[in-house]
């Protein structure tokens, strides 16, 4: 069903609404919200200033929300040119062939089921700051790389260096002594009406198989040594796209090394969602908000209206609905997992630790616990931020085994 293009979407009314917002959160809001967490009791967490209180409900109740209220497109163009570019360079990888081996599986079904070709890809290469930037980009013997996936609920965000949901791709560098580079993935974004719709599920999931085939196959890097990561809907691609090599023996393209999960998105079907959850329980919490199915009609396409969302392991690899659970993880490789205790999906991140467990999987879950989703791309989220990034860094520079797991946790 066409749906039509909402009053705030069109001028004059779009300018109007942003001038009654703008009068409403400086006469209004911003001085409720001092009243309510004035005192350490009410807030969400006594650790909290008043401050973090503050900025979490506007995150929550603006920055989130206006996107889809007023069609704010928060995607970035493409540079001309790596001049644009420091401590960076970019480039366009071909997209997974309709005939190769690495087109397979349950990628090649869903992209059938939904109408999804595989394209080309943009993609970042984001170096550490000082770093002299190689004519030849191969891959050096033995070195390692992390393919960085962003967040942004599978509809915003962009891969680009200057941007904001790249910034757990800069913090991985600046807190590894191993990593010198990141590969930053621009997977296509998805829409769902009022806008045109386009790119839902595996649109981005083919893009970054596509960006993993070329770290191997055209850069030289050994999967052992790739690191596969991503933070929110990210985490959910960084798991499906591990799945994916896990699951389907493609030549020449074994699993990757490791892989991490920064506040992962991994049950679409929001199926926790009960009083006691925290996906009720923190809503007064964190910066998400259960406001719109915007972004799951987005992704989820032509599959919304079935039970894909629940039961396709690709999707929502920890729903309830998919049973039996033995087994769903086995073959992953070493796995550290990051949330924070005060968000909505941080069940979703305990839930897929038990099952790694479960299948033996060598993981680490490390819980912040008054720390919101995705509370690492924050800077004013210290000293959580900078505490939680050196510990994901001294994980990717130890790759004996799990022996942090008892300091992490602790």
């Amino acid at each position: 069903m066409v749906q039509s293009v909402p009053l705030t979407r069109r001028q004059p009314f779009k300018t109007f609404y942003i001038v009654y917002l703008l009068i409403t959160i400086i006469f209004v809001h911003l001085p409720y919200l001092c009243i309510r967490y004035a005192l350490p009791w009410a807030r969400p967490a006594r650790s909290w200033s008043l401050k973090r209180c503050i900025l979490v409900a506007a995150y929550r109740e603006i920055l989130i929300k206006l996107p889809a209220k007023l069609g704010l497109d928060a995607s970035r163009q493409p540079p001309k040119s790596n001049d644009e570019l420091k401590n960076a360079s970019f480039v366009w990888i071909e997209g997974l062939s309709g005939e190769s081996d690495a087109f397979c599986g349950e990628l090649r079904k869903a992209a059938s089921a939904t109408g999804v070709q595989p394209t080309k890809v943009l993609a970042y290469w984001i170096f550490r700051p000082g770093t002299a930037i190689p004519q030849d980009l191969k891959a050096t013997e033995g070195e390692e790389i992390a393919l960085y996936i962003h967040g942004g609920a599978f509809i915003l965000g962009s891969a680009h260096p200057d941007s904001t949901t790249c910034t757990l791709s800069h913090g991985l560098l600046a807190h590894s002594s191993t990593l010198s580079r990141v590969l930053s993935v621009d997977y296509r974004l998805a829409a769902a009406t009022p806008d045109p719709p386009k790119n839902p599920f595996p649109a981005a999931l083919l893009d970054c198989v596509a960006a993993y085939q070329y770290l191997v196959q055209e850069m030289g890097f050994a999967p052992e040594n790739i690191i596969i990561a991503g933070d929110s809907a990210g985490g959910n691609l960084a798991l499906a796209t591990t799945r994916y090599f896990v699951e389907n023996p493609i030549s020449g393209l074994g699993p990757p090394g490791r892989l991490i999960s920064f506040s992962g998105w991994l049950d679409i079907s929001d199926s926790r969602n009960g009083p006691s959850d925290p996906r009720t329980r923190n809503q007064e919490s964190d910066i998400i908000s259960n406001h719109s199915n915007y972004h799951h009609r987005a992704y989820l396409g032509p599959l919304f209206d079935t039970d894909e969302r629940k039961t396709n392991r690709y999707l929502s690899p920890v729903s309830p609905h998919i049973t039996p659970t033995k087994g769903l993880f086995k073959g992953f490789p070493r796995t550290y997992v990051s949330a924070g205790g005060m968000e909505m999906i941080v069940d979703d991140s305990t839930v897929v630790v038990e099952m790694m467990k479960a299948d033996g999987v060598d993981v680490v879950l490390d819980i912040e616990a008054d720390a919101i989703h995705d509370y690492m791309g924050f800077a004013w989220m210290e000293p959580e931020r900078t505490a939680g990034l050196k510990k994901v860094g001294e994980w990717i520079d130890n790759r004996r085994g799990n022996c942090m797991e008892a300091a992490i946790e602790a």
